[in-house]
């Protein structure tokens, strides 16, 4: 019976070694708070600012012309009316082909940066766990995958810090 004891004890004492530490990250407040984050999203918005800008400078333009051809259109015999109907269909194309070829080109863009981020993010979660020897850190965003964690396990704030103070450097 002792030996069964002994056993016991030595079985739970094992078992309490060898759990695993395991932590999380609320990934959406990672992307707000990280510095880096901040930065890509004011570039892409400013980016994104200026190509509208230039984009208007073709379509205002181009309005008018629509707006000066239905009010001289009356006037016109019909195969020039047709003639400049079409030219105007074929501007038309064009302006709508190159906006549409912004739209790709800001959401590669976009997708792009944000890849960049992720990778940096989960790097540098992958360090700091290895580094306080976290067997398992789980992801979240806001009120989702991890249901429940104590706040003792959310690494949230101290990856942020790790990510901030890495990008400051990077900047110097």
């Amino acid at each position: 019976m002792k030996k069964l004891s002994v056993l016991v004890i030595l079985t739970i004492l094992m078992a309490s070694c060898t759990q695993s530490k395991i932590g999380y990250v609320d990934v959406r407040e990672v992307m707000d708070d990280y510095d880096a984050a901040k930065s890509v999203e004011v570039a892409l918005k400013l980016e994104q600012e200026q190509i509208t800008k230039s984009l208007d400078s073709l379509t205002i333009p181009f309005q008018e012309k629509v707006k000066e051809f239905y009010a001289k259109s009356n006037n016109m015999s019909a195969s020039q009316r047709v003639k400049e109907e079409q030219a105007l269909q074929q501007e038309g194309q064009q302006i709508q082909q190159q906006q549409q070829q912004v739209q790709q080109y800001l959401q590669q863009k976009g997708a792009a940066e944000i890849e960049k981020l992720t990778k940096k993010i989960d790097s540098t979660v992958a360090a700091y766990a290895s580094k306080n020897k976290y067997q398992m850190i789980l992801a979240t965003q806001g009120n989702g995958q991890v249901i429940y964690g104590d706040d003792s396990v959310n690494i949230t704030e101290a990856v942020i810090d790790v990510l901030n103070a890495e990008s400051e450097l990077s900047e110097k």
